[in-house]
């Protein structure tokens, strides 16, 4: 009988520890991966946040601008604060209004669309009355507030904060000269 050398028993292919080790590997990367996905979209979330801030702030502002109402221009819409809820205010796009009339419904409108305010009964009446999108379309920010501010010397301070799902009050500041 003709004998088999030495080399040629030797097994071949992956042992079965050869194949955990690889898939442990490629259990780690894709964690690894899978955790970077999450970071990115908790990134992006809080990029478009601050970015819808910041564009509310000048929303607020271009009103200001196109209804310089007070002395300093803006001054009437100063004092409408954090925690303050939109005033009553008439449908000025339907209607005349006033300059008076126009600063409590610029202040209604823009404390609806900052997110706090989605269930108020003014914020309710003004989408009900198509002057502003569903509650749906336009959210707001999660738990979105704003204030207003003018100094003597004429400054505009427009704040917009929200929170984060973590938790943390952030907060946009814009200023400008009225």
């Amino acid at each position: 009988m003709r004998q088999i050398p030495q080399r040629m028993k030797i097994a071949r292919g992956f042992s079965l520890i050869e194949l955990l080790v690889a898939v442990l590997v490629m259990g780690i990367g894709v964690l690894g991966v899978t955790a970077l996905q999450m970071v990115s979209l908790q990134n992006n979330r809080d990029s478009l946040q601050r970015a819808e801030a910041v564009q509310l702030a000048y929303d607020m502002m271009d009103r200001i601008r196109a209804n310089p109402a007070g002395t300093p221009a803006g001054a009437d819409y100063s004092g409408l604060g954090v925690g303050d809820g939109p005033p009553a205010a008439a449908d000025c796009i339907a209607n005349v209004c006033s300059e008076a009339q126009m600063v409590a419904f610029d202040q209604a409108s823009w404390k609806c669309t900052l997110g706090s305010y989605n269930g108020d009964g003014v914020c309710q009446g003004m989408r009900a009355g198509g002057i502003l999108p569903a509650e749906n379309a336009q959210p707001g920010l999660p738990q979105g507030d704003g204030s207003v501010a003018v100094d003597g010397a004429g400054t505009i301070r427009v704040s917009v904060q929200w929170t984060e799902t973590n938790g943390q009050v952030q907060n946009v500041v814009i200023d400008s000269q009225g």
